[in-house]
């Protein structure tokens, strides 16, 4: 990464406990059974099948445990068990997505979570917004999108008004919360 300012974000353990508690007693429980009932074609089927959910759900927490995305003036990196990295000004689609129920949304403390894709320079990245700083990564890449000339969805030029974020106006950037800056 050339020299300036870079901002360095990661998931906060808070955020991935209960997701490791989850595929630990999901992997627990298969396991348990798989040992228990080595005979049954069906139960290794469906149990097996079941283990092999947990073991992926907990790769993906792991993964994302182990992530770091560093921001700069020119591109964003991301380093874990794979590194990537995208020049703001090769990106080529900004994806917002939120999943939760209507009522989650429309309570005061929210619900749900959202997820950004950006992808150009023959990288891609997928973050969620439990990660620190997300609204701030979210207003860097829909000023890059800007910028490029890439137009977004109305799914996801309404999630980012829903963040504060005007993807059609330079606003200021949203306050960064929980964050190392070198």
């Amino acid at each position: 990464m050339p020299g300036g300012r870079v901002n360095v974000f990661r998931y906060p353990v808070r955020s991935l406990v209960g997701d490791y508690l989850r595929a630990s007693v999901g992997l627990a429980v298969g396991l348990s059974v798989l040992a228990s009932a080595p005979g049954s074609v069906m139960v290794v089927v469906i149990f097996g099948g079941l283990t092999a959910l947990f073991g992926g759900f907990a790769y993906r927490t792991l993964r994302r445990h182990l992530l770091r995305v560093a921001l700069t003036a020119e591109a964003i990196h991301s380093s874990g068990l794979a590194t990537r990295e995208l020049p703001w000004g090769k990106l080529e689609l900004v994806k917002l997505r939120y999943f939760g129920t209507r009522r989650q949304r429309k309570r005061e403390t929210g619900g749900g979570f959202m997820q950004l894709t950006l992808e150009g320079a023959g990288a891609s990245l997928t973050l969620e917004s439990s990660i620190e700083g997300f609204e701030y990564i979210a207003w860097r890449a829909a000023k890059a999108a800007r910028e490029n000339g890439v137009g977004l969805d109305p799914a996801s030029a309404g999630n980012l008004l829903e963040l504060g974020i005007d993807a059609d106006e330079d606003g200021p950037p949203p306050e960064i919360k929980a964050t190392r800056t070198f």
